[in-house]
């Protein structure tokens, strides 16, 4: 636990890539893919079945990079798609793969009549689900038996939304996840610094380390799906907008250019840096290893 912890307590901020599992079978194009982000990457975030959108297990995946790449892994946990005796099952497995730390997350909902009519679990809630680790953590499988003689040491995050307009609601959800157990915060995607510091500031003083969202924008259609999809990014909307008319080519030097700012004005201020791949891993990718270079070089 210590070691992950001081990943984010580092005067440059941690860098951590977020990307989704495999579609298929086939862990093998994606491997190729992220091992260029070996010994520039402190961590690679994995998603859990986002937008409900079946993908490899990230527990399965999560294993391969770890043992192929070496690079350590962050697991999301939706509450979604188990019951807590799976939950729990899984942590344990997470952390006998040597996967310190877990995020949870609700989990997307399931769009009526998709997934042939599943139904989500949601046997338990975020805060559920932390308190759930916290008791692992301690031992406590909740069956009333003895304690485990090898306990996990996980380190538990939730996840928030700087763009609320109704950031008061916001402030108490987060007040919840730390007193459950929530030891750091991983943000949706942030485009301005005047949205991230009044969040940044009420994290800190509730003890949390924020892993702040950064999304590099990889064409038009993919700013007007966020801005008309999206609502967590309804406050990001004259961002987005910036994007409009320009060619994919012009998008992504300019997604850039916009990201990495935003990143060197707000490194002094988080614990790391989440960059997503919405757009696909490619650009989160570049984007990365550009980061690292300043990092590396002391630029920050």
């Amino acid at each position: 636990m210590a070691s992950f912890l001081q990943t984010l307590e580092q005067r440059a901020p941690a860098l951590w890539v977020e990307v989704a599992p495999p579609r298929g079978a086939n862990p093998e194009p994606l491997l190729k893919r992220l091992a260029a982000l070996k010994g520039h990457a402190d961590a690679i975030n994995l998603t859990d079945n986002a937008l409900a959108r079946v993908k490899m297990s990230g527990l399965v995946f999560g294993s391969l990079i770890r043992t192929r790449l070496g690079i350590p892994v962050v697991l999301n946990f939706s509450c979604r798609d188990r019951n807590r005796l799976a939950l729990k099952s899984d942590l344990l497995g997470a952390a006998a793969l040597g996967i310190d730390a877990v995020v949870v997350v609700t989990g997307d909902r399931i769009p009526p009549g998709d997934a042939g009519g599943a139904a989500a679990v949601r046997d338990l809630d975020a805060y559920g689900l932390l308190a759930v680790i916290a008791d692992l953590n301690r031992g406590d499988t909740g069956e009333g038996r003895a304690p485990l003689k090898t306990p996990p040491n996980l380190v538990a995050g939730a996840v928030a939304n700087p763009n609320r307009k109704n950031l008061g609601h916001e402030f108490e959800m987060l007040a919840r996840k730390a007193s459950a157990g929530a030891r750091f915060i991983v943000t949706q995607p942030v485009f301005e610094p005047v949205i991230a510091r009044p969040f940044l500031e009420h994290a800190n003083a509730l003890g949390l380390k924020t892993v702040l969202g950064i999304l590099p924008v990889k064409r038009e259609s993919m700013a007007t799906y966020l801005k008309q999809r999206v609502s967590d990014l309804k406050s990001a909307s004259a961002h987005l907008d910036r994007y409009a008319g320009m060619d994919e080519a012009l998008v992504r030097a300019h997604s850039m250019a916009e990201n990495l700012a935003l990143m060197k004005t707000l490194a002094g201020e988080v614990a790391a840096f989440n960059i997503m791949s919405g757009g696909g891993p490619s650009l989160a990718i570049e984007l990365a290893l550009e980061f690292s270079k300043w990092r590396k070089d002391g630029v920050l």
